[in-house]
């Protein structure tokens, strides 16, 4: 017993001074990659100190239960293993510290409790065993150690889950994000991101360095800038990470921890769409904007229940069927939080099919409230409606309905709201439904009842309370920008670039030649044939509505391709693409993803490339450099740009040297296109070169520093 007592206490007595030795000149380490492993093995042994302290406080209350060699010989065991286990705990936590993104000052006193702890235990059995007479000075170390360990395991928890993460559900913090009082994203956005992403991305633990715990730091974004590009979800990074697959390191959020559902990414991508915007209220939104029908879902799902909400008595539908019935056009939702009663709203007519109700059917029993507002029904589709037994509320404002077919209603023993309005119903077609004993209000206004026949029917139904006017809404309000249909950014040989609203009735105005778009700019009238890379400006506009902000975005046209291309410098180890292929691949890079295999990039030597074309070389009259532009992240425009070509490698000259104009504040982050005009060349060879900002502007944060050039095609016409 005595050697093993004398080895074990040897290693730790080690471990503390390697402990030590590395908190003194963490500066200047670098961990190898297997030491990195080791340290994400942190997490998983945390838990065996904890439980060894927590039975050698049990066996202090059992020790008159042992003889008091057994019990000198057990304790000695536990605590033995507690400083081991808390030494190698303490060490691992180290190597992890070197690797993620944690708030300094959270990560520092859980370092320091961590380490301290280490040397707790190993004082607590030195007491033990060489103290055995003083026993105060042994439970007075033991009760620190306690709570060294009680205080590392807190600061613990802080970066794991953010501060007040056990009180959280009772208070919640006035510092929390959250647009101007009242906005849709407040009431829509937040709560998705408060549940799903603050764990890791707050002031304290900040993955990517981004805080989403404050207003400013969230609209300044991580360390790569801005996470999301406003009106485009596809190339916005938050957006991007959420659709990895989930054992792709950059997945959010990390495998293990909640993931986000079908209907809160469609939020967050409908968001973004409609321009990202903190202040704008749900009900400043047009009544077929997407994000305004899903959000309006959304938190009538998070209504919590109160004692008015009503019983139903019918079993609930499972979480699975609801899901599923959920599409982009169709959202199905509980009325408040537990209720078997379901919600179903339809929007965008043109996605709207007779078969997307029918496969309402799966919930008849359960669905309650059905809004088909706008949506093409027709007398037919009635029948199916007629199905839903326990259906209260019914809309079909401005359907298709003529009234001919109502009488399938009278199947409906609860319904007590109908809304008819804008339809071509009749008076005379009113009378199945005005049978109905549980009907309370019918909503007439806009159809072919006469006011006379209006009248009546107010007369006749004292019970009913029929609704003949409309209310007017005189706001007006913003149309929601247009956008690109076409797949993709690289647009083939022929293909038209095709531009697409969602409201019916808007007209897109256009330009190409890099000018803002207004009413004097071109219709959009048919898909538009480009013939080469071209930057496209769109506003939407609609008589009664603002114009839409300007959409933006560069089409890459499908070029020559070259026989060959070759890198004739190397790109950066961290960025180096797909070599030489990434530079014809026809496959474009994320803006906010420049580890991904479309970009090089280049910050210490220039960007070279040589391209080849067989023997009878095309006439060209631009070449067209695609590279990224994010100033954030210290990623100019090239600098200075030039083309050299000849019969071969050996026999060049300089055509082309262009000196790029550079930002002068921060911008946003985009696909830029150079382009690059030629005096109709005919070559069979080409070498480009890009040079990077030698030295980045005083106003940026990194002033004095290298730029950074990043290349994902070049393209040739």
């Amino acid at each position: 017993m005595k050697r093993t007592q004398r080895i074990f206490l040897n290693v730790i007595f080690f471990l503390q001074v390697l402990l030590l030795f590395l908190f003194l000149f963490e500066d200047r380490l670098s961990l190898p990659l297997w030491l990195e492993v080791a340290g994400r093995l942190h997490p998983a042994i945390l838990h065996l100190p904890i439980g060894l302290m927590a039975f050698s406080i049990v066996l202090v209350f059992m020790q008159s239960q042992f003889k008091k060699k057994v019990y000198f010989k057990i304790t000695l065991t536990v605590l033995l293993l507690t400083s081991f286990t808390s030494s190698v705990t303490a060490l691992f936590g180290f190597f992890l510290s070197k690797q993620g993104d944690y708030g300094l000052d959270a990560l520092t006193q859980h370092k320091n409790s961590g380490i301290g702890l280490s040397f707790a235990c190993y004082f607590l059995v030195l007491a033990f065993v060489y103290l055995k007479k003083s026993q105060l000075i042994y439970y007075g170390m033991g009760l620190l150690t306690v709570c060294v360990m009680v205080y590392s395991g807190h600061t613990g928890s802080v970066l794991t889950h953010g501060e007040n993460f056990v009180l959280a559900p009772l208070r919640k913090s006035s510092n929390s994000l959250g647009g101007t009082e009242g906005s849709a994203f407040q009431s829509v956005i937040y709560p998705i991101l408060e549940k799903k992403c603050t764990t890791c991305h707050n002031r304290t633990k900040a993955k990517g360095k981004f805080v989403m715990t404050s207003m400013s730091e969230f609209m300044k974004g991580g360390k790569n800038g801005t996470e999301w590009v406003a009106g485009n979800p596809t190339e916005s990074r938050m957006i991007q990470y959420i659709h990895l697959p989930l054992a792709d390191d950059d997945h959010m959020p990390p495998d293990g921890k909640p993931q986000l559902s079908r209907q809160e990414i469609k939020l967050l991508e409908f968001w973004i769409a409609g321009g990202a915007d903190v202040e704008k209220k749900l009900a400043d939104l047009a009544d077929l904007d997407s994000f305004k029908i899903m959000g309006s879902a959304a938190i009538a799902m998070a209504k919590p229940i109160t004692t008015e909400e009503k019983p139903y008595l019918f079993s609930a539908a499972s979480e699975e069927t609801i899901n599923k019935m959920n599409t982009p056009f169709r959202t199905v939702f509980p009325l408040y939080q537990k209720s078997p009663a379901l919600q179903a709203d339809f929007f965008i007519k043109e996605s709207f099919k007779s078969t997307s109700l029918e496969e309402l059917l799966e919930v008849q029993n359960q669905l309650v409230v059905l809004n088909l507002s706008k949506m093409p029904v027709t007398d037919t589709d009635l029948k199916t409606i007629g199905n839903f037994s326990n259906l209260e509320k019914l809309n079909l404002n401005f359907s298709k309905i003529s009234g001919s077919g109502l009488s399938s209603l009278r199947s409906l023993k609860h319904l007590s709201s109908l809304s008819l309005a804008g339809t071509s119903i009749t008076a005379l077609s009113l009378t199945p439904v005005l049978a109905l004993s549980s009907l309370t209000e019918l909503f007439v206004w806009n159809t072919k009842i006469t006011e006379a026949e209006k009248a009546k029917l107010v007369t006749a139904n004292p019970k009913i309370t029929i609704v003949t006017s409309q209310f007017v809404d005189d706001k007006i309000l913003r149309l929601g920008k247009p956008l690109l249909a076409n797949e993709g950014t690289i647009i083939k040989k022929n293909e038209p670039v095709v531009l697409r609203h969602s409201m019916p009735g808007v007209s897109i105005r256009y330009t190409l030649d890099g000018t803002k778009p207004d009413s004097l700019s071109i219709s959009y009238d048919k898909p538009i044939l480009l013939t080469a890379t071209s930057t496209i400006k769109a506003i939407a506009c609609r008589p009664g509505w603002y114009c839409s902000e300007v959409y933006e975005t560069t089409c890459f046209v499908e070029g020559l391709k070259p026989a060959r291309a070759e890198l004739l410098t190397k790109p950066d180890k961290q960025y180096p693409g797909e070599g030489d292929k990434s530079l014809v691949d026809g496959r474009k890079g994320f803006i906010d993803v420049f580890k991904e295999s479309a970009w090089l990039g280049y910050q210490n030597d220039p960007f070279a490339a040589a391209f080849t074309f067989n023997s009878n070389p095309p006439i060209l009259h631009s070449i067209v450099i695609s590279y990224g532009k994010n100033v954030g992240s210290s990623i100019f425009p090239p600098e200075v740009v030039e083309v050299w070509a000849g019969k071969n490698s050996r026999e060049i000259t300089l055509i082309q040297s262009i000196k790029i104009t550079q930002p002068l504040t921060y911008e946003t982050q985009q696909v830029a296109a150079l382009t690059i005009p030629l005096k109709a060349t005919h070559y069979s060879f080409y070498k480009l070169i890009a040079k990077p900002v030698k030295k980045i502007p005083a106003w940026h944060s990194g002033k004095g520093k290298k730029g950074w050039v990043f290349v994902d095609e070049i393209f040739f016409y």
